[in-house]
């Protein structure tokens, strides 16, 4: 659990979006807030640059909604689940507060109608990485050569993959692909995905939206990420091979990674913890 081994992790990170090849709009938003150890993606959907709309309104709500629990002014929103940690139930928190602000946005004009995103959110808990997410955009983690994916997809495809109804290869071309079963600002209420990993050294994690392992195969970006001698020159590599297979959607990704903090903050911290 969170600040039982002493170690702090500092996280680096880049990000980028990119509209693609085939959309004339971004409708994808990223969020890095490093101060805050929080960094996220989210893939809006709706006419009349609703998606943008819904996006951006969920980014600056998380934002806006962690900035105010620093300072222990955000009531906590939704049944806490004590199976995940204190840290991972306050992002959960802020996702519903997010999609309480989208939801209610959508009847504030009539070209908002309908308007809604997906996010994958992550929050630095020390030495912790804690994950909450609605909708099909993906957190993946790159460990010692091993890639897999964290978060789990949302979408029609997905749930009859789970089924059993249809396997990996035949999800990659089924028409419902697009599909989601759930998303931000469609209900009042909505359930928010938890997911949570204490961080190693040399971890490389990716935040994307579907227009990155939708053109791209995970063995790729998994090849893409581990050789790239940097989070910038890694994401770049993304998004450019995303574009060179067709880019039919908006593509977005973060990349972090996760070193051990040093120096006097670090050896304060340790000590203060040991005691």
């Amino acid at each position: 659990m969170p600040g039982k081994t002493g170690v702090t992790m500092e996280l680096a990170s880049f990000g980028l979006t990119d509209v693609g090849q085939v959309r004339s709009n971004n409708e994808d938003a990223i969020l890095l807030e490093p101060s805050l150890g929080l960094f996220a993606v989210a893939d809006g959907m709706g006419g009349h640059q609703g998606g943008e709309i819904a996006s951006r309104i969920c980014l600056d709500t998380l934002r806006d909604y962690l900035q105010r629990a620093s300072q222990g002014q955000a009531p906590l929103v939704g049944e806490q689940d004590a199976a995940y940690s204190a840290r991972a139930n306050l992002l959960a928190s802020a996702v519903r507060f997010a999609n309480r602000a989208v939801f209610e946005a959508a009847f504030a004009r009539p070209e908002w109608r309908g308007m809604g995103t997906t996010v994958v959110a992550m929050l630095q808990d020390q030495e912790r990485a804690v994950f909450a997410h609605v909708g099909d955009s993906r957190a993946y983690l790159l460990r010692a050569g091993s890639f897999r994916q964290i978060t789990q997809d949302h979408s029609w495809v997905e749930e009859q993959v789970r089924a059993g109804l249809m396997n990996r290869d035949e999800a990659l071309f089924a028409k419902g692909r697009n599909v989601l079963t759930r998303a931000i600002g469609q209900e009042e209420t909505v359930q928010v995905d938890m997911n949570e990993l204490e961080l190693q050294a040399g971890d490389r994690l990716l935040l994307c939206s579907d227009g990155l392992y939708g053109m791209v195969a995970d063995e790729e970006i998994a090849a893409l990420i581990g050789s790239s001698p940097s989070l910038e020159k890694g994401c770049r590599e993304l998004v450019a091979c995303a574009n060179g297979r067709g880019g039919r959607d908006n593509i977005s990704v973060i990349l972090l990674e996760a070193e051990e903090e040093k120096g006097l903050l670090a050896g304060m911290r340790r000590l203060f913890t040991k005691g």
